[in-house]
Formats: structure tokens, C-alpha cells, sequence
């Protein structure tokens, strides 16, 4: 359940945040997130996650 939350929670913000930067102009900020997910097999490494903010003014 806590996947699924976290799935749709960053699918909202992708959608809602992804058309920002094609509107935004010179005059502007733009914000921008998103979201990592990845599992590695080799020795000794975790799994990668993270989330990324970005805000352009």
C-alpha cells in the first residue's frame, strides 16, 4: 500500500510540475521535481532512492 501511495503521490507531481517550464518565460520561475527508484544487484549497495527539487528563479 505505501507503494502505491508513493507511486500515485509522484505521478501527481510529475504531472502537475511537467508542463511548467513550457509555460514559463523569460520573467518566470519555474519549479521542477522528481522522483529515483532504483535496485541494484551488486555486493554491498543499497537501493537507490531519492527525490529531487528544483526551483529556477
Amino acid at each position: 500500500m505505501r507503494k502505491v501511495c508513493a507511486a500515485i503521490l509522484s505521478a501527481a507531481i510529475c504531472l502537475s510540475v511537467s508542463g511548467a517550464p513550457a509555460w514559463a518565460s523569460e520573467q518566470q520561475a519555474t519549479l521542477s521535481a522528481g522522483y529515483l527508484h532504483a535496485l541494484t544487484n551488486t555486493t554491498g549497495s543499497d537501493d537507490l532512492n531519492g527525490i529531487n527539487v528544483k526551483y529556477r528563479y
